[in-house]
């Protein structure tokens, strides 16, 4: 198994975006914040933080959906929580984690922060953006609405309300398969085929530099941060 991870404050004042990784237990996780004075900082880390919480010295002898589903309702309550003692207004963060116990990925996803999958030779976005933007897209109708002040307006996120229904998914990887997880603020500088080419570079490291390097040289304006992970079976989570 191998994985890497960067980040860049593009040219914003603050970097809202949160990320984790732990190899040796096969759990990567990507946030982006939203919200006022640090509050989109500090929502991106306490999910992500949840996620982390649940290697506690070991890693996971098993998992599944259910409980990728009940981390997912423990951040968007520690979130939400935290917004009301702060009396911050609207306060969330997008969240794409990942969990792979052997050959099986399970994936829990709110927002429009992104996980995509190569597999021979096919780069595959598996996470559906929870945006106005990507919803007019669905529906056909998003020329209509191409000069639409809200079309990058998040319509799920952790924190703004008391529940919220994620997308959860398990898929099974193959050797030398490979994941993105990344932000908007790359996703939106990148193209599709760029990404592909980038991200099979043999340094996993060097892949995650020249993605966000090429965002940056595009004069990208928000928060920016990627994940890369190669697939090999986990034969034995220390």
């Amino acid at each position: 198994m191998a994985a890497a991870g960067g980040s860049n404050i593009g040219l914003r004042k603050n970097n809202e975006d949160s990320y984790y990784i732990n190899e040796a237990c096969g759990l990567f996780a990507i946030a982006d914040g939203m919200g006022g004075h640090e509050h989109g900082q500090l929502a991106s880390r306490i999910a992500v933080e949840q996620f982390a919480n649940l290697v506690q010295g070991r890693c996971l002898e098993s998992f599944s959906l259910a409980e990728m589903r009940g981390l997912f309702t423990r951040a968007n309550a520690a979130i939400y929580q935290q917004q009301e003692a702060l009396h911050s207004g609207i306060m969330g963060t997008t969240l794409t984690a990942v969990i792979i116990d052997e050959d099986t990925m399970y994936v829990g996803h709110v927002g429009d922060s992104r996980l995509y999958w190569l597999h021979e030779g096919t780069l595959t976005q598996l996470t559906m953006d929870h945006s106005y933007y990507a919803e007019l897209v669905r529906q056909g109708t998003e020329e209509l609405h191409i000069e639409n002040r809200q079309k990058n307006v998040l319509l799920k996120a952790l924190g703004p309300e008391a529940q919220v229904e994620g997308q959860f998914l398990q898929q099974t990887l193959s050797p030398g398969d490979m994941l993105l997880l990344c932000t908007d603020g790359l996703y939106n500088y990148v193209e599709h085929e760029e990404m592909q080419r980038l991200m099979q570079q043999p340094v996993l490291q060097h892949g995650v530099r020249d993605l966000l390097d090429l965002a940056l040289t595009r004069q990208a304006s928000d928060n920016l941060t990627a994940i890369l992970y190669r697939h090999e079976q986990i034969d034995d989570k220390g």
